[in-house]
């Protein structure tokens, strides 16, 4: 996790209750960890949340299997949905560029629960290529730049999905340290399908359009756009 934020601090950033702070926690909105009797806020997924507020994407967002089979959809992949199921995600996919608020914005809210937890790491850049070719590890945002051609430069960084699991294995094997401006970061999920080379378009977009660079933010826009182009054309 990044920096961390008390309750208080983040409830005077979104100019909110405490209480609603704590009600976006228990939704998954906000990723947030218990230390003794306060929660403490990751500052980065506070800063997504103020962000995807301001540009008027305040929708619910889809629970983790729901997102992931979002993007599944997108990419002709199996979903796991059943047919009803399937038909209501697709006709919300479709007609997301029918709202009056920036479809980019929206699809990071409705995903905004796609992974469990962010942990980021320090780790040697030599590993890089070993690690993100591991078992169990599904690259996303700029490790997943190549793969989606997207002209985007790693520079020493990496980016993956695993389960708990696997990053329990990872940060013994590698001898991962804990760094809020580590190069490696992996998102914790259950959801994700880790036999894929990379995350699908709509989620490793997401994770892009979160970063602070703005060509990388939108790289990772006009990859989730090329997503509900291909819903919509399909």
């Amino acid at each position: 996790m990044s920096s961390s934020v008390t309750t208080l601090q983040a409830a005077e950033r979104l100019g909110v209750h405490p209480s609603r702070v704590r009600a976006l926690i228990a939704a998954g909105a906000l990723l947030a960890r218990r230390a003794g009797r306060q929660w403490l806020i990751d500052a980065d997924s506070l800063d997504r949340h103020a962000d995807l507020v301001a540009a008027g994407a305040t929708g619910r967002s889809f629970a983790p299997r729901i997102a992931w089979a979002a993007a599944a959809l997108c990419d002709g992949l199996d979903d796991g949905l059943t047919a009803a199921d399937r038909y209501r995600l697709r006709s919300r996919l479709v007609h997301s560029a029918d709202r009056d608020v920036d479809a980019c914005a929206l699809v990071r809210r409705w995903l905004s629960r796609r992974a469990n937890s962010v942990d980021r790491y320090r780790v040697g850049e030599r590993d890089l290529a070993q690690l993100l070719a591991a078992d169990g590890v599904l690259a996303t945002g700029i490790s997943a730049a190549s793969e989606y051609s997207l002209g985007l430069a790693a520079g020493g960084s990496a980016d993956a999905y695993v389960n708990d699991q696997t990053r329990r294995e990872l940060v013994e094997k590698f001898v991962l340290i804990d760094s809020a401006r580590g190069n490696l970061t992996l998102r914790v999920t259950d959801a994700a399908p880790f036999d894929n080379a990379a995350a699908p378009r709509l989620i490793a977009g997401a994770d892009l359009a979160d970063d602070a660079d703005a060509r990388t933010r939108a790289a990772g826009c006009a990859l989730i756009n090329d997503a509900l182009r291909a819903v919509r054309e399909g």
